[in-house]
């Protein structure tokens, strides 16, 4: 379990104390699968939590002039769901942001996050699989890029030393001949974990093909690349029966294993259809999916009460509510699970003005629950 929290406001004192800490420290950002995976004794042998949220110029959704967008640290998931860029040049990627978890996990956990988890199952490493995304990593010692086809080495895990930061993912925005979408199969319509998940993109020219993309997820130890349906693809058009080969072939590129969600055989089999699918819906100009014109997040800003013929809210009015409808009081008594929480944190906030830390208040250090 984490002892001690420190809240850096630059990218160069987070590294120092990373370089200093090394593998008994994380980087946290919005610490949605780091926080639980410590708990669960997933990552043992962490000491120390660096949140980098007080860093300034870390969220950011950029296109360069070379045409590549660039995605900072702290990019939520909604950031990136209500990003016109996004949705325009990048659609599959705003397609599985908009599958991640529940609002208020996508409002908080950040794409960078997702990617350093490493989970073959995770959303937002198919579509950036398939748009040839690269990632920066910064230590002290220096800077160095890598491919996100070469970024992860097995389930997990990454190249990524104890040592470093990710401060960009950067990819080329899909052109205007492009289409691109994301297929997510689970066993519910939402909050749920892939069975299978698939990101097609496709270069269109008078129907026919010039390139194609095909990432799967959930489907072998890490994210992969279908290459041998994409070679089929190439110059020939998207009629029904080249989608059902390329269908076919893209299941050479799966290693499904049996496990609580699927068995093998249905995730082979789901390889199948869901390229299909993804592959007809781009033919078909379907693409956008699920994907609301105009999704909610938390960036929007609610109608005032009054127009909507409601009360304005008030501190009192929870007391008048029904006792069903009230949360359960919190007790002092915990699960064996919890046993010795709250640890004992030391927690240090440094100011960008000054070099001189000073103690924040406990309630900061303690993770959400």
């Amino acid at each position: 379990m984490w002892r001690n929290y420190h809240s850096a406001a630059t990218v160069d004192e987070a590294l120092a104390v990373l370089a200093e800490r090394r593998e008994k420290a994380r980087i946290v950002a919005g610490a949605t699968d780091i926080i639980i995976e410590i708990e669960r004794n997933v990552r043992r042998g962490i000491e120390m939590l660096i949140d980098i949220t007080r860093v300034p110029g870390l969220d950011g959704i950029t296109l360069d002039e070379q045409g590549w967008i660039h995605l900072g640290p702290l990019v939520t998931h909604n950031q990136c769901v209500a990003s016109k860029l996004i949705a325009e040049r990048a659609l599959p990627l705003a397609e599985a942001c908009w599958e991640v978890g529940a609002p208020q996990i996508r409002n908080r956990a950040t794409v960078a996050g997702n990617l350093i988890t490493a989970s073959p199952a995770n959303d937002t490493i198919t579509p950036l699989m398939a748009l040839d995304a690269v990632v920066t990593l910064r230590s002290t010692r220096g800077e160095r890029t890598a491919p996100l086809s070469k970024f992860y080495s097995g389930v997990r895990r990454t190249v990524m030393e104890p040592d470093e930061l990710m401060v960009d993912i950067a990819f080329p925005a899909m052109s205007a001949a492009e289409r691109g979408m994301f297929v997510k199969l689970a066993l519910r319509r939402a909050q749920a974990i892939s069975v299978v998940n698939v990101a097609a993109i496709v270069s269109l020219e008078a129907g026919v093909v010039n390139r194609a993309r095909i990432a799967l997820g959930s489907v072998a130890p890490t994210i992969v690349r279908a290459a041998d349906a994409e070679a089929f693809l190439a110059g020939k058009p998207l009629d029904d029966s080249t989608i059902a080969r390329a269908a076919e072939l893209a299941l050479g590129a799966a290693k499904p294993i049996d496990d609580v969600r699927a068995t093998a055989e249905y995730r082979a089999e789901m390889v199948r259809v869901t390229t299909a699918r993804a592959l007809r819906a781009i033919r078909d100009g379907r693409e956008r999916g699920w994907l609301p014109v105009d999704p909610v997040t938390e960036r929007r800003k609610a109608a005032p009460r009054a127009s909507a013929g409601l009360a304005p809210y008030s501190s009192t009015a929870r007391r008048s509510w029904p006792a069903w409808c009230l949360p359960p009081a919190r007790t002092a008594q915990r699960s064996s699970r919890s046993k010795g929480w709250p640890p004992t944190v030391t927690c240090t906030r440094s100011s960008r003005h000054s070099s001189k830390k000073a103690p924040c208040s406990a309630a900061t250090a303690r993770p959400a629950s």
